[in-house]
């Protein structure tokens, strides 16, 4: 193994180990990694931008009705399909996610500042990102599929 893949998979992990506990912690939900999936209709995406010692995104994308699902469990209520409060939740969502991840990082590699959330609606596959690269998770909660997309 080249030293980028181990990197890789140290940081895999501590992306799997993020969302874990943001969902544990903020949403009351088990959510686990799950086999790369079709996310039907990805719509919408929320991205984050690294800067510092560490250059980089963190793209959370989900279909519309996966982000309105994920949107009521954070809010507690349901939120109608075309509400702003959904772009606002995956929003935080994905802060919050790359917000853990970066928390596991070493002293050196944390001294980086991560940007508000972008958001963008589109009915477009995946996302890419502006950084060559990169890996591609997906993750499940209650049956609910949604990706994230990390490049450095």
């Amino acid at each position: 193994m080249t030293v980028q893949q181990i990197q890789d998979l140290d940081w895999v992990g501590r992306l799997d180990s993020a969302v874990s506990e943001v969902f544990e912690m903020m949403l009351e939900r088990d959510c686990a990694p799950t086999e790369k999936a079709d996310i039907a209709d990805p719509s919408i995406s929320a991205r984050i931008l690294f800067s510092g010692s560490i250059h980089g995104e963190c793209v959370l994308f989900a279909s519309r009705t996966v982000a309105q699902v994920t949107a009521g469990v954070m809010l507690g209520a349901v939120s109608e399909s075309d509400s702003p409060m959904i772009e606002d939740a995956i929003g935080e969502l994905c802060n919050m996610i790359a917000g853990g991840w970066k928390s596991k990082l070493g002293s050196d590699e944390a001294i980086c500042a991560i940007s508000p959330p972008t958001i963008s609606t589109h009915p477009t596959a995946e996302p890419g990102g502006f950084f060559e690269g990169g890996f591609r998770r997906f993750y499940c909660f209650e049956g609910h599929v949604f990706g994230v997309y990390m490049a450095f």
